[in-house]
């Protein structure tokens, strides 16, 4: 079993590696690196380069969570539009295992690129003779995991849904939003306004709120270790809270994905 694994990881590798797809969106992303990068080598000042290290960071970092969503939407479409998952599961492959080393694959090019994101941006503090500060391993580590959800949840999306509409779905609709549209119902009947309809509003966008996926669930509370760049003491279990949470996350996803592709026509 474990090998059958370890083989699917590598073929969805080596699907990756011949994506011209994603070599585009990684040219493309080297790119805006490198714009927002090459001004500051002439740049003298350390306020200044801390600023614009953090700056550089956040953008490779949102890039980071943008293509790990991108990959778990894209290994599900892609083998689903080609209609090849029937000859994979008619080997001697379970779709679990295959929808497993799916994921896995997807969390591992995540993980190298954090890895190489972090080593860069370490490279750019000495450079500019800022202090490496253990904040940016936090923030690399918390990118990661929200990768982790991400990856997962498109994985889910794309096995329900068209791939653009499930890119849809993941911008527009999610708990930020909800909660958003939950106090703002909230405030307006707490303001005299007695409409059943607006009771209604509340009610569902607290029931959406609580049932839609929270990709960065404790964003409040490690919001100054990416504003400062220092980590407090106990602020390093939120980081274990956000994995265990992700890890759960990402497991009823991918039953709620396996359920469905075992319902399509294919197996």
């Amino acid at each position: 079993m474990a090998e059958l694994l370890r083989a699917n990881i590598i073929a969805h590798l080596t699907f990756y590696r011949r994506s011209r797809l994603l070599i585009a969106f990684l040219i493309l992303f080297v790119v805006l690196t490198a714009l927002a990068t090459v001004p500051q080598f002439f740049v003298d000042s350390g306020v200044q380069n801390f600023n614009k290290l953090q700056e550089i960071f956040g953008t490779i970092n949102f890039f980071l969570k943008v293509f790990a969503a991108g990959l778990g939407l894209f290994i599900i479409s892609a083998h689903l539009r080609s209609r090849n998952l029937k000859m994979v599961f008619t080997k001697p492959c379970p779709p679990w295992i295959w929808l497993g080393s799916a994921f896995l694959s997807a969390v591992l090019v995540a993980l190298l690129l954090n890895t190489v994101v972090l080593g860069g941006v370490t490279a750019l503090s000495l450079l500019w003779h800022l202090p490496v500060r253990a904040g940016l391993a936090f923030v690399a580590a918390d990118t990661f995991v929200i990768s982790i959800g991400l990856a997962a949840y498109l994985m889910l999306l794309a096995t329900l849904v068209h791939p653009a509409i499930a890119a849809i779905l993941a911008i527009i609709f999610n708990a930020d939003m909800f909660y958003d549209g939950f106090v703002w119902a909230r405030s307006a009947a707490q303001a005299g306004n007695h409409n059943a309809g607006l009771r209604v509003l509340e009610h569902m966008f607290h029931f959406l709120y609580l049932a839609s996926p929270i990709l960065h669930p404790f964003a409040r509370k490690t919001a100054n270790v990416y504003v400062s760049v220092r980590v407090m003491h106990g602020e390093w279990l939120y980081l274990l809270y956000s994995l265990g949470y992700a890890l759960a996350l990402s497991a009823f996803c991918c039953l709620l994905a396996l359920s469905a592709l075992q319902r399509k026509r294919h197996i």
